[in-house]
């Protein structure tokens, strides 16, 4: 508005150009005066005549070797293959363009077959979602109050700086004891390796079908594999695993105190040269930590001085454990 109001004053203009002087004036660039001019009355223009955004449908296809294709051709057989029985509930949109293109030579890009396949209610309906693997159970709170009733796993990532590479630590802790009572250090760490560590516990601690035992874990990948899955459908021992819900380590709280003991007593004060050393000194803390590191939840004792008065069936005074 200014920039007319100056012009109709003061310059005698012509219509396809406006004089540099009036936007020094005006303080306004030219490319902004008109690019605002044009913006606003190609607008204005689009609304009047009511197009839509895109160019419009053509009603043909170019093939390859120079050949008009009418879209009516493409649509008949389109509907020849949906007629015969092996396509009637097979072949999307992507197999259908590349059956044009093998049974009649016929190149046309996928998503104008998806097009010509929606307006002529030629579309295959969408298969409902299928859950991947097996269902899941999700942990509930529970007492615990005897040995072999829940254990924990979890896997947790050790450094060597000496080699500059990553470790895997896979480990399982009873509840009630606080036992680490399997573990596997490794530098992979895949569901053989799990199926390995729980079988040598199992043995390890004497775990019989009456004792019922649960194994909690998040939802990892060994975790959730198949392969352990079956495993333990396999086991003539009688046991479930449950997986913690999403963002709630608070469920898994016992294997995770025992990764944050390990973290802060082991592998932030130890340097490590080689596999083999961290290999060793893992093992070695995991010995520490059961037989002579003691535990305020456990009167002040070691998980192994609780696991032998429990054995001599004595009165063994340990806190029970909801979690």
């Amino acid at each position: 508005m200014v920039i007319r109001m100056q012009i109709a004053k003061d310059f005698i203009i012509s219509k396809k150009q406006l004089p540099t002087q009036v936007f020094k004036i005006c303080e306004l660039s030219r490319s902004s005066f008109y690019y605002k001019k044009k913006s606003v009355s190609y607008v204005d223009e689009k609304n009047k005549q009511g197009h839509k955004k895109g160019r419009p449908i053509p009603g043909f296809t170019l093939n390859r070797d120079g050949q008009i294709i009418n879209d009516y051709s493409i649509v008949t057989l389109l509907c020849q293959y949906r007629n015969k029985l092996e396509y009637m509930n097979a072949y999307g949109v992507t197999k259908l363009t590349y059956a044009l293109r093998r049974d009649f030579k016929i190149y046309v890009n996928k998503k104008k077959i998806y097009r010509l396949c929606d307006d002529n209610k030629l579309l295959l309906p969408k298969r409902p979602l299928q859950r991947k693997g097996h269902l899941k159970r999700v942990s509930v709170n529970v007492t615990v109050t005897r040995k072999n009733q829940l254990w924990q796993f979890d896997i947790k990532y050790g450094y060597i700086q000496g080699e500059k590479k990553f470790f895997f630590i896979l480990a399982f802790v009873d509840v009630f004891s606080r036992k680490c009572v399997g573990k596997y250090v490794g530098l992979q760490c895949k569901s053989g390796d799990l199926v390995f560590t729980l079988n040598q516990a199992l043995i390890d601690e004497g775990v019989r079908p009456e004792d019922n035992l649960m194994l909690r874990s998040d939802n990892g990948p060994q975790m959730s594999s198949n392969g352990f899955f079956e495993h333990l459908k396999k086991l003539e021992i009688k046991l479930s695993h449950e997986f913690i819900p999403v963002r709630t380590p608070n469920k898994n709280a016992h294997v995770e105190s025992f990764f944050s003991i390990l973290e802060l007593e082991l592998l932030r004060v130890v340097y490590f040269n080689s596999f083999s050393e961290a290999y060793i000194k893992v093992h070695a803390f995991i010995v520490h930590y059961n037989q002579v590191r003691i535990h305020s939840s456990l009167g002040y004792r070691t998980p192994n001085e609780v696991v032998a008065i429990l054995k001599a069936n004595k009165e063994c005074h340990v806190e029970e454990v909801k979690c």
